[in-house]
């Protein structure tokens, strides 16, 4: 009865001021919590009536972190050594506004080999062949976040197989203290085999931006492989100051689909062809955010890494997209 009681009293006060408006014009939807102990507030994400609903995203999210809630995530917890919520915490800037620090530290999450760690946070999986998915996040380094001589990736869009060897579709990872931005991965393959060079030049997508010295510009390198375009330059984003990504799917075996990927509005990735060529026990699709890098080969451990997250949105066009993730 405590639960019940305490909505009774809850339903007396204003919804003044927490009920603003969602970023789409539309009000947000009065809903009981987890534990039924609180009222909730969440925008819906409507699907437009141009949207194809054979190719719709099986996802349609958006979290500003605003409710500090992890009802609709899943987060690592493995027999090894998983930590479970304790990389994952709600923050308020100055302002006001909640974001999500996801923190990575030398150990964590490890796999059983111990050659990687991670801290990342995806909502629940789902069937994503044939669908267009268009998703993006705010995202910022701490002004004291340490970069390392390694790759550290910080989102994801995953084709799950049984025995998974191979990278995700794309991946949006830093490497060489934070001087290189590398956006890839692959689009098929035997998923349970491990990397080799004649599947990767048939298969791989992939471009490299480097960061010159003395500049705030990321310069692209030379494709490593075909069909991939990009920009020459584009801005970096200085520690401390938030920048957007906003990305685009067709998980398609046609020839019609597509990765692109934009920061602060500008396409800095453009893929057209085949995206889903596996061969194996396909399972699931996750889009994941949050750190993955690898152990420290020296033993003695890379420093924790902590980066912010805000504005997570999941939809099926960009248009939509446009309008959560201004």
């Amino acid at each position: 009865m405590k639960p019940l009681f305490l909505l009774l009293i809850l339903s007396l006060f204003s919804t003044q001021g927490i009920a603003s408006s969602c970023p789409d014009g539309s009000e947000p939807e009065k809903a009981v919590s987890a534990d039924g102990s609180y009222y909730e507030y969440k925008c819906p994400v409507l699907v437009p009536d141009y949207v194809d609903k054979e190719t719709a995203s099986p996802w349609n999210f958006f979290d500003n972190f605003e409710d500090e809630s992890f009802d609709r995530y899943i987060y690592k917890s493995n027999k090894c050594c998983g930590r479970g919520i304790e990389p994952y915490k709600f923050k308020k800037d100055p302002d006001g506004n909640t974001y999500l620090e996801i923190t990575v530290k030398h150990g964590w999450n490890s796999n059983q080999k111990h050659t990687t760690e991670r801290a990342r946070i995806n909502p629940a999986e789902k069937h994503a062949i044939e669908k267009v998915v268009w998703y993006g996040f705010k995202i910022r380094l701490p002004k004291d976040f340490a970069h390392i001589d390694d790759r550290v990736l910080f989102t994801q869009f995953h084709n799950g197989f049984e025995d998974m060897n191979k990278s995700p579709l794309l991946g949006l990872r830093f490497y060489e203290g934070g001087k290189r931005l590398r956006i890839g991965g692959d689009t098929g393959r035997l998923a349970h085999k491990s990397f080799n060079k004649p599947e990767a030049v048939k298969y791989k997508i992939e471009l490299d931006f480097v960061k010159w010295q003395n500049t705030n510009k990321w310069n692209q390198k030379e494709p490593n492989y075909k069909y991939v375009s990009g920009v020459e330059t584009f801005d970096t984003t200085p520690l401390g100051e938030w920048t957007t990504y906003k990305i685009g799917i067709y998980n398609t075996k046609t020839d019609n689909g597509f990765v692109k990927v934009y920061k602060d509005d500008v396409l800095i990735f453009d893929y057209e062809g085949v995206t889903f060529d596996w061969k194996g026990s396909y399972r699931e699709t996750l889009i994941r955010i949050g750190p993955y890098r690898d152990t420290d080969p020296s033993g003695k451990g890379y420093p924790p890494q902590s980066i912010h997250y805000d504005d997570f949105t999941i939809v099926s066009d960009k248009k939509t997209l446009d309008k959560y993730l201004k």
